[in-house]
């Protein structure tokens, strides 16, 4: 039910007030008419179902369409060169979008938005089941990518606004780890469909998937808030920078590795890319309404968990991206038999994300963020030892595989909570974006910086598979190791305990 918030006022404060007074007056100040509710109701239960379903379906998009790879290639006769495209036109529009998404969640309403990207998603996942050639499937994959834009920053917005306290800590990392647990769903959803009825079945039945939870979104989201004040004329010269800038800094990132990064069309992109979101900063500093406020970054914090999700899940996606090519050119497993043997990962991600959440409500979360970095940085070191023409997955890629999925579940359910408890109401949505920018534009970045060392080290000196891979993985640490540093000295304490994510949402 609606909750009222009532001012407090005092006409003889006292001189002293304990801090659980401070907190409970800070609340009381907070939005006047703010819906929210409890985790363990009945509709809090399912309002967290369907927000963590579209987290979920998310990572599933993007596992089990790897494994239907070489079944796509071998129908379509793809060359290797132009079959990443399945993936990378997924990714680009997923995170060239964020940021727009965010914004239009905040303004227009997050529950519209999410209801919106999931029936979306059902449309143009059912499409690409029923492609007749590659550049179909292509054009497809990159506007169901949109959709699943459209879904994490509204999802991430209902949570953080909707519950609050400890609620909200719990809810944030059953969110996280409905990510861990899709990510390998996918790979076995996809695996077993590929191996069994066909490719084309993992689209066909995920629309199922899809569709029932917008519709239960309509039924059971909160409904969204009527802003009381005038926001201005939207943004939509800086959407179109924004936009245009992240898509091509994705596209050059994903491209520089296969076709050079002296390509003469790669490097017209990149000074693009670089002009457009140079020019979005610059234009959101002058303007009444931006975008995206530029005062959020100087929230204590801010910058360096941004920089933290930045460098650990660009590890942790680098890290997937050899782990899984080890397990099938080294130790040659069929997509089943791979699938199989990422179970323990997902359990493990599953496991590490609820107790993160836990470890928050008595922990600062700059010491579970350390932690997260530290793992980060060792995840990839036994498969980049280990790495041999030896036919073993559980030496090979086993250990690397549980402490990588480890690193990034604290990581994301430590940025997410504490970034997420210390902005203002009105700008959550596009806060979670922001956020998932970071992830996607890291993961981007450290493909690109492996992939450019790994064909000057390896490919051009005529090495081995398991050298290439074992370079790759070293460039997983490093990477990992520059978010170390950063957290230690751009993350403090203060701003990051317990007591301070307590409080309700704060308004501007």
């Amino acid at each position: 039910m609606p909750i009222m918030f009532l001012r407090v006022q005092n006409a003889n404060p006292p001189s002293t007030i304990e801090s659980s007074q401070e907190i409970k007056q800070q609340i009381e100040l907070e939005m006047l008419s703010q819906e929210y509710g409890r985790l363990g109701s009945w509709r809090g239960a399912l309002i967290l179902f369907v927000t963590s379903g579209s987290q979920f379906l998310d990572n599933v998009f993007m596992t089990s369409s790897n494994m239907a790879l070489a079944s796509i290639q071998e129908e379509f006769k793809v060359s290797n060169t132009n079959l990443q495209w399945m993936i990378s036109a997924y990714t680009l529009a997923f995170g060239g979008f964020l940021l727009l998404a965010g914004c239009l969640s905040d303004r227009y309403g997050r529950k519209l938005v999410l209801c919106t990207g999931l029936f979306w998603l059902t449309v143009w996942t059912l499409a690409i089941g029923f492609g007749q050639s590659f550049f179909q499937l292509t054009v497809f994959r990159g506007i169901q990518g949109i959709g699943a834009s459209l879904t994490v920053p509204s999802a991430i917005g209902i949570i953080s606004s909707y519950f609050t306290g400890v609620d909200r800590t719990r809810g944030l990392s059953i969110y996280a780890a409905s990510g861990t647990v899709g990510f390998c769903a996918g790979l076995i959803f996809g695996g077993f469909l590929t191996s069994s009825l066909g490719w084309r079945y993992i689209f066909h039945l995920i629309t199922i998937i899809t569709g029932s939870l917008g519709v239960l979104g309509l039924i059971v989201l909160p409904k969204d808030r009527e802003t009381t004040k005038d926001q201005g004329k939207m943004d939509y010269f800086g959407a179109v920078l924004s936009t245009a800038g992240l898509i091509l800094l994705q596209f050059v990132l994903s491209s520089g590795g296969v076709y050079g990064w002296d390509a003469p069309f790669v490097i017209v992109l990149l000074i693009l890319s670089v002009a457009f979101l140079g020019g979005f900063i610059l234009y959101e500093k002058y303007i009444s309404n931006p975008l995206m406020p530029l005062s959020l970054w100087k929230i204590r914090n801010f910058a360096g968990l941004w920089i933290a999700g930045f460098t650990c899940y660009g590890s942790y996606q680098n890290i997937i991206y050899y782990i899984v090519l080890m397990a099938q050119k080294v130790d040659h497993l069929s997509a089943g038999d791979t699938a199989i043997r990422f179970l323990p990962m997902g359990v493990i991600g599953f496991i590490v994300s609820l107790g993160t959440g836990k470890l928050l409500e008595y922990m600062n979360a700059k010491y579970c963020l350390l932690a997260g970095l530290l793992l980060s940085v060792l995840a990839p070191i036994p498969s980049a030892i280990t790495a041999t023409e030896t036919e073993n997955f559980w030496v090979n890629t086993l250990a690397t595989s549980l402490i990588s999925i480890s690193a990034v579940s604290f990581i994301f359910v430590t940025t997410s909570t504490t970034i997420l408890t210390s902005v203002p109401v009105e700008v959550k949505s596009l806060c979670g974006g922001m956020l998932n920018t970071a992830f996607q534009i890291g993961s981007g970045v450290a493909l690109a910086i492996s992939a450019a060392t790994t064909q000057a080290v390896d490919i051009k000196k005529g090495h081995g598979l398991p050298q290439q891979y074992s370079t790759g993985l070293w460039c997983s640490a490093g990477f990992a190791g520059l978010g170390l540093v950063i957290g230690i000295f751009a993350v403090g304490r203060k701003g990051a305990g317990p007591k301070d994510r307590m409080g309700g949402p704060v308004a501007i």
